[in-house]
């Protein structure tokens, strides 16, 4: 790919980016989608090689590598002050799809991305998709299931849908998320494969190192589990379109997995 060529993809690609953002921040759901189904084709087909596009983008060059918190406000998250279980395994899935770590700090959501100015609003942009995407298909879903039940006197049968629906979502994105990798290892030359997926978090994992050495305190999951919340909520997150306790501490700090 010529400098000429990887300069045209990558306004292409943040174009389409702006138009996705710019949709939803009016409410346009579906163009939103319709724009990220298309740079979702074109992360499937380029940003897999993206060693060759790196190399020509300095905007995403090594020393662009820092830590960027998710602004909820922009972003037009919630504010849940509890920390939850899936919105770190959430940040955890998408960090690793686009060559990232990332950061929470003890006992709240708030969530860091680590990586390349490109990576970085890359995997932003797709965890505050994907959380929106799933607050609205698990108040959905629980409607429909709850009414069905109801009908038949079974109310008992939701109890615990929605904690168990957002466990089944993340897990259905990590699917989408393999089989996107899988994809690319079978239409890829095995070197570049391996300098995709395990070289370009070289330069990361030293900032890593360098910057970040303390680990936050895990979380446990639901204790309950609704089985018709979990299958509803994996088939959700694999069919989402994906363009690749107290606070003790004030540091954000990486998750021990």
């Amino acid at each position: 790919m010529t400098v000429a060529e990887t300069l045209k993809l990558k306004d292409k690609m943040q174009k389409i980016l702006n138009h996705a953002s710019s949709a939803e921040k009016i409410g346009n759901q579906s163009e939103a989608e319709a724009f990220m189904k298309k740079l979702n084709a074109l992360c499937l087909k380029h940003k897999i090689s993206m060693a060759k596009i790196d190399a020509h983008d300095p905007e995403n060059s090594d020393e662009s590598i820092t830590r960027e918190q998710v602004d909820r406000v922009e972003n037009g998250l919630p504010i849940q002050r509890k920390a939850q279980r899936w919105i770190w395994d959430l940040a955890h899935h998408i960090a690793k799809a686009n060559n990232c770590h990332y950061l929470v700090q003890n006992g709240s959501n708030s969530i860091w991305f680590v990586g390349r100015d490109q990576d970085r609003r890359f995997a932003i942009y797709m965890f505050s998709y994907c959380y929106k995407t799933l607050l609205v298909d698990c108040q959905r879903e629980y409607d429909k299931t709850y009414n069905h039940f109801y009908a038949m006197g079974m109310q008992d049968q939701v109890r615990g849908f929605a904690a168990s629906f957002k466990t089944g979502f993340v897990n259905g994105i990590e699917k989408r998320l393999r089989e996107v990798k899988e994809e690319a290892r079978q239409t890829t030359d095995k070197e570049t494969f391996a300098l995709i997926t395990t070289g370009q978090l070289v330069a990361v994992n030293e900032y890593m190192k360098k910057m970040h050495t303390g680990s936050a305190a895990g979380l446990n999951g639901s204790s309950s589990h609704n089985e018709h919340g979990y299958a509803s909520g994996k088939k959700a997150g694999s069919k989402v379109s994906l363009a690749k306790g107290s606070v003790t501490s004030g540091t954000p700090k990486q998750l021990k997995m």
